[in-house]
């Protein structure tokens, strides 16, 4: 199943923490990926949120 979303969370090598980026229409993490690199460098980490994903709560 090849899974689309619109924001994307990624971190950078020695960063602690992580950036978003989103896009106008739901692209693959493959498309993430590349767009990432062209633009500021090759992710360490990459993950999608939806809409529908549940949010932590507050402590």
């Amino acid at each position: 199943m090849i899974v689309r979303r619109r924001t994307w969370f990624y971190r950078l090598a020695k960063q602690s923490f992580a950036q978003v980026i989103s896009f106008d229409q739901p692209v693959t993490a493959s498309k993430a990926r590349e767009i990432l690199r062209r633009s500021v460098g090759a992710p360490l980490d990459l993950w999608g949120r939806n809409n529908s994903d549940a949010l932590p709560q507050p402590r």
